[in-house]
């Protein structure tokens, strides 16, 4: 009789275990920059930022583009010689992708608030831009403490990654730390949500858009 009891537990432990772990188990797994679908001769863009007066390296920047991306970027380069026309039709053409993976990996700790400050300034190049709207720009913007809240305390540490992977009609947000944890994992539904990301990194003016578009390979 005791056995049976002592089955009994261990089988109800085991549902209750495969329960909690459920949506665990469900979770999209981490984007990666190496997944077949970013291959291809005009996939990949990349560039390492720095802070200018003391030439200290704080992160990189991976763009990888879809299949289809890739197919509208041929169309632009196919045939052309580098040229200013050129890179911004190549820029035009990132700012539209709607299938898209963005890693930035931090190579020194980054305090929260001062890398908010850089996306608001990112934000509003894009408002500038007329590539965004300034509804949208309010919304990002005020959202950007709660979606990071995560990181409060510790902000970025060295090693730690942050995707952002663009679909047509949403946006999913990921930061991994060094050691493999998941600090955030959010997705946001919408047309607009889904372009905020590459209008910020490709507008006029943004710290990113000229080394991104001229590491591309022609």
């Amino acid at each position: 009789m005791r056995t049976v009891k002592s089955k009994s537990f261990f089988l109800r432990a085991w549902l209750v275990a495969l329960f909690l772990a459920a949506p665990l188990l469900a979770a999209a797994p981490v984007p990666r920059l190496n997944a077949p679908e970013f291959q291809g001769r005009y996939s990949a863009m990349h560039m390492l930022l720095e802070k200018t007066i003391l030439k200290v390296d704080v992160l990189t920047v991976d763009v990888r583009l879809g299949k289809s991306v890739q197919a509208r970027m041929a169309e632009v380069v196919k045939g052309k010689k580098p040229s200013g026309e050129l890179y911004a039709n190549i820029a035009k053409v990132a700012i539209g992708a709607d299938d898209a993976l963005v890693q930035l990996k931090f190579l020194r700790d980054v305090d929260l608030d001062k890398w908010i400050d850089v996306v608001r300034e990112n934000l509003q190049q894009a408002r500038d831009a007329k590539l965004i709207s300034p509804q949208l720009q309010k919304r990002v913007s005020t959202g950007l403490p709660k979606w990071f809240a995560a990181l409060r305390e510790r902000g970025y540490l060295k090693g730690d990654r942050l995707f952002y992977r663009v679909h047509a009609d949403s946006l999913r947000t990921v930061v991994v730390s060094a050691k493999g944890a998941i600090l955030v994992d959010r997705t946001d539904k919408g047309k607009a949500e889904a372009s905020v990301v590459m209008a910020s990194y490709y507008a006029p003016g943004s710290d990113f858009r000229e080394p991104l578009v001229h590491s591309l390979k022609l």
